[in-house]
């Protein structure tokens, strides 16, 4: 999980060159330029962005180096949305793949040398990851792109991208060091990805002319045009995906196909192109890969536009994000949720501790919390910077004077990214974390080892433990954040709030039923229940998991009124807001109850007294029994449940055939579905309901997904039914 940074030098002329490949990142003639001839002319994409008739666009790329390719495709993209805000292409994604990133001092010494890219290169050093493998996605609203930046090998990486059965790509940047440099990227494997990926007429630019690439993408179904290269390179390759349909003939040949640009020489070798083969002999090679992996499978709806309205229903977190993710994208929403106002469920609790769950081996629990953890730090400095803006605004349109620079304070904000220590307060957690440390698959930037003494100057207490520490942890109020998520939203003017609308059902077409008669019709439904979807019977074939929580607010006293950071052991302590500590939690199965119990006060001081035995701080304690009980969901592997919601019983027959072996790709995908969930988030939701919000929202657009298939598999709806049908439980 944690990246190998590049090794570089730099030239004469400021070219940042890779060691390990013995190559410049780009050209030493123009690297701006280079990138305009090769892929933005190579892919013809103004004129292709004027006749684009779909909300988005979907360039993928081969190698991210310094990220020069992204930041000139940024660039024309800004330029092209100011000279036409009108048109139905409203939003660039840019998906790349970097197995040796840059360490971000080196990436912003090389993007130096490009004033005319300064606003991008400041956006991106601004956004730039911490070196752990995986996506990353990132968001440029100021110029309507995100970047998906896919850490690791390409070859590992393209097969984990879940693509829609029409393809998901529209224009190819294959970049990368020159394949005498680099061999053990330009193979048949990455060929055959980018077939799996391609729709019909995606195109490709390419600086190389190598006959490896040539005769690799033309045998996968590319049509290649030669051009001139940029520079010193006499040519390069362009070209265009052509889907074909199944072979009748199984043992055809794959052909190979290639078109000459006027007055280049003919490549003799090379087969004519698949429009005048007869359909007995075009591929299907390229068919076999878009097969989809049956029940996992998530592109089965239609695509939302801006025309549709969706009702989301809860009002917590999960619901927040979810309106947020959607109205960014002019999606029409209306949030009901049950009560006068919102967060009144488990996002009520006044403070909650933000950080991660990390184990020693990188399982798919743990590389879905860091990457969950990661997105929604980078969230939540976006919704307190874009709320904070959105105050200064108000302030100038009322009062007419100059807005005070200086940021809010973290009280004004009920924040504070302090960050985390995970105590080491007994013998067995000593072992973990050591196996953690030395076994070294996380980046020291997401979590490190510190001692007694450091650990004392973070958490400002005298603490006699050494332990771990997350730097970009901390603690966040819920209910405010989720009032600051939805103001965002609100702003959009797409988003209609429906209190006192407590959901009862919703039938096939789309109408939702609430008590009293209430219903409203909608063309999809995302249900955010929380612990409100337990006896419901849209989630009747889930095996919901509900646990009670119960956290004390101590009033702030010596010696916990000096604490600068979260504490975790058992249990976690945070910093005073507005003069109380959370000191939490307990953690009662099935219990839908959410009255504060004394006993579980009693049990909260205990456990942490318990855990801080090296210390008499929490013996020292007062507690005048404030405290507050509320139902968090779960799910039976711990995992959030996201997706399109079925009746899972009923369908699981469907795949009687996976418990004898049959492939997920011989079996059929799940059928349309007009409602989805984002749900059992358990005591996790801080850290993953933005990133997770954000992969339904993708889903439904039929955009990029920012996971791996097998995380995306972890959190799908029908894995229950899955589990059982493959084990033969019927």
């Amino acid at each position: 999980m944690k990246s190998k940074h590049a090794q570089v030098h730099f030239n004469e002329n400021g070219i940042p060159i890779a060691d390990h490949f013995d190559d410049v990142y780009f050209s030493n003639d123009s690297g701006i330029n280079e990138t305009q001839h090769v892929f933005i002319k190579g892919n013809d994409l103004h004129q292709r962005w004027a006749l684009w008739e779909k909300p988005h666009f979907t360039i993928a790329e081969t190698g991210f180096g310094t990220g020069l390719n992204f930041l000139v495709a940024m660039h024309e993209f800004k330029q092209f949305r100011q000279a036409n805000p009108h048109h139905p292409l409203k939003r660039l994604f840019f998906i790349t793949t970097e197995k040796y990133p840059l360490p971000k001092a080196d990436i912003e010494r090389a993007l130096s040398t490009f004033p005319s890219l300064q606003a991008e290169t400041e956006a991106l050093i601004a956004l730039y990851p911490i070196g752990l493998d995986g996506c990353h996605r990132l968001h440029f609203t100021a110029f309507d792109t995100t970047l998906d930046l896919w850490i690791g090998d390409v070859h590992q990486l393209l097969g984990q991208w879940h693509s829609p059965e029409e393809g998901l790509v529209d224009a190819w940047f294959l970049d990368g060091f020159a394949p005498s440099k680099n061999p053990d990227m330009w193979t048949d494997a990455l060929f055959s990805q980018m077939a799996r990926l391609s729709k019909n007429d995606t195109t490709f630019g390419t600086f190389t002319a190598a006959g490896i690439v040539k005769r690799g993408l033309a045998n996968v179904g590319f049509v290649i045009n030669k051009r001139a290269g940029f520079g010193r390179k006499r040519d390069m390759l362009t070209g265009y995906f052509q889907l074909t349909s199944a072979s009748e003939n199984e043992n055809s040949n794959i052909e190979t196909a290639v078109r000459c640009s006027p007055g280049s020489s003919p490549e003799s070798e090379l087969q004519p192109s698949p429009q005048s083969l007869p359909k007995a002999t075009q591929k299907k090679h390229s068919q076999k890969l878009r097969l989809p992996e049956g029940p996992y499978y998530r592109y089965n709806n239609a695509p939302l536009t801006e025309e549709h309205h969706v009702v989301v229903v809860g009002s917590g977190l999960a619901a927040a994000t979810m309106c947020l993710a959607l109205t960014k994208r002019d999606i029409r929403v209306t949030l009901c949720f049950d009560g006068d106002s919102l967060a009144q469920g488990a996002s009520g609790n006044p403070q909650g501790g933000f950080y991660p769950q990390l184990h020693s081996e990188a399982s798919i629990a743990s590389r879905l919390q860091a990457h969950c953890f990661l997105y929604a730090r980078d969230y939540y400095d976006s919704v307190n910077s874009n709320i904070h803006l959105q105050t200064s605004t108000k302030i100038i349109t009322k009062t007419s004077i100059e807005v005070n620079e200086q940021e809010p304070t973290k009280e004004e904000n009920k924040y504070d990214f302090c960050g985390v220590i995970q105590l080491r307060f007994n013998d067995k957690v000593g072992v973990r974390q050591a196996k953690l440390v030395n076994d070294d698959v996380w980046p020291s930037a997401l979590i490190r080892h510190v001692d007694s003494d450091e650990v004392r100057r973070i958490a400002g207490v005298d603490l006699p433990y050494e332990g771990l520490f997350i730097p970009k942890g901390g603690w966040l109020s819920p209910p405010q954040l989720v009032s600051d998520i939805i103001d965002l939203a609100k702003a959009t003017g797409k988003l209609t709030l429906k209190p006192n609308h407590c959901y009862v059902s919703h039938t096939s077409d789309g109408n939702v039923e609430f008590t009293h008669g209430k219903s409203i019709k909608a063309d999809h439904v995302v249900l955010a229940l929380g612990a409100g979807a337990v006896g419901t019977d849209a989630f009747d074939s889930l095996p919901l998991r509900p646990v009670r929580g119960q956290v004390e607010a101590i009033a702030s006293q010596q010696p916990i009124d000096a604490l600068k950071t979260v504490l975790c052991h058992k249990g976690y302590m945070t910093p005073a807001m507005e003069g109380r500590h959370a000191l939490g939690s307990t953690y009662v199965k099935n219990d839908l109850a959410v009255e504060p119990r004394e006993d579980e006060s009693e049990q909260n001081l205990a456990t942490h007294e318990q855990a801080l035995a090296d210390t008499d701080m929490v013996s020292q304690l007062k507690h005048d029994g404030t405290a507050r009980a509320a139902t968090r969901l779960g799910s039976p592997d711990h995992q959030p449940v996201v997706g399109a919601l079925h009746n899972f019983k009923t369908l699981k027959q469907e795949y009687a055939d996976l418990g004898v072996g049959k492939p997920f790709q011989q079996v059929s995908t799940l059928p349309q579905s007009n409602v989805s969930t984002l749900s059992c988030l358990g005591s996790r939701g801080l850290t993953t309901a933005p990133l997770l919000a954000e992969v339904l929202a993708s889903t439904l657009l039929r955009e990029p997904l920012p996971l791996n298939n097998d995380l995306l598999n972890a959190v799908n709806t029908s894995r229950f039914m899955v589990r059982e049908a493959v084990r033969g439980e019927f």
